[in-house]
């Protein structure tokens, strides 16, 4: 599915150019943009993966993690999908069936962090992913497929699929989701299968449930946000994981749709994007996630 929401809601460049990364794997070269504010020094990696039909300087343009970098001293990349899109393992569509299918996005994302941390540019402990739409549920395979690799992940409107919630073989991990209860693209309740059962998309807060089991949490607790604009219709809830060994959260956001919130007027939907629900403004969500983000580390 489109993005549509980044169209045209894209944020003035970062004053540090992005550079391109080649790596020849298996049917082809693949890309990614990377902006590197770590000044020589191993730093914590972020790895970005935009939506379905996005690119990876959209996504770099459209997120707030370049501005994040520069003021942590991070690394960040922007990996680019073999025609805008991820092998994340749903067979939806009858993708199992399609060339995209033998694409092996989980190699490309390893061997990426395998380069930069011999070439001495990262934190090998301190890598993180955050993936948008269908970017998410490539993060949701990474999750289950190379946790090995991360100290933390974040899938952003996108809920667990049924094959990952019945086979997830990776090691648990740090988890922070945000949905909306109105998009139209990933439904807050799900997705029933097609032909294949295992294309179906578990609910938000079961995907919740399945986390929070996985990390050994006890119990759960809620709470809402402080409401700073009141003309957006929507409201965020935070639900987290309590007594975990290692963190799950959830921000819902009632009444949002296929957007992630964001306090700043220059990621704000644009026209086209109020056709994927409401867009809340009380977060900004890039800023959530590293602050959940900052202090995990692999063992």
């Amino acid at each position: 599915m489109v993005l549509v929401a980044l169209t045209g809601a894209v944020r003035p460049a970062a004053a540090q150019g992005a550079i391109t990364l080649t790596y020849q794997m298996p049917g082809g070269n693949r890309t990614a943009l990377m902006t590197d504010f770590a000044r020589g020094r191993p730093a914590p990696l972020v790895i970005v993966l935009h939506g379905a039909e996005g690119s990876a300087e959209q996504i770099r343009r459209y997120l707030t993690w370049d501005e994040i970098g520069a003021r942590e001293k991070l690394v960040v990349v922007y990996p680019q999908g073999v025609r805008g899109s991820w092998n994340d393992g749903r067979p939806t569509d009858g993708r199992r069936f399609n060339p995209l299918s033998r694409i092996d996005d989980v190699a490309f994302i390893r061997n990426l962090v395998a380069d930069l941390n011999n070439k001495g540019r990262i934190d090998r402990r301190r890598v993180y992913v955050v993936g948008l739409s269908a970017g998410g549920h490539m993060t949701n395979r990474l999750i289950c497929e190379a946790s090995d690799i991360f100290a933390a992940a974040a899938p952003l409107l996108a809920t667990l699929s049924v094959r990952w919630s019945r086979f997830c073989p990776g090691q648990p991990m740090p988890v922070l989701m945000v949905a909306g209860t109105e998009d139209p693209i990933t439904p807050f309740g799900g997705r029933a299968g097609g032909v294949d059962p295992d294309s179906a998309l578990h609910p938000v807060m079961d995907s919740f449930a399945f986390f929070r089991s996985r990390n050994g949490c006890l119990s759960a607790g809620e709470r809402v946000l402080p409401e700073q604009e009141t003309s957006d219709n929507s409201r965020v809830f935070l639900s987290e994981g309590t007594g975990c060994l290692h963190a799950v959260r959830v921000y819902r956001v009632e009444g949002g749709g296929h957007h992630t919130p964001t306090r700043l007027q220059r990621r704000q939907r644009p026209p086209m994007g109020a056709l994927l629900g409401q867009q809340n403004h009380d977060i900004e969500t890039d800023e959530e996630i590293w602050a959940f983000f900052a202090g995990k580390r692999r063992p």
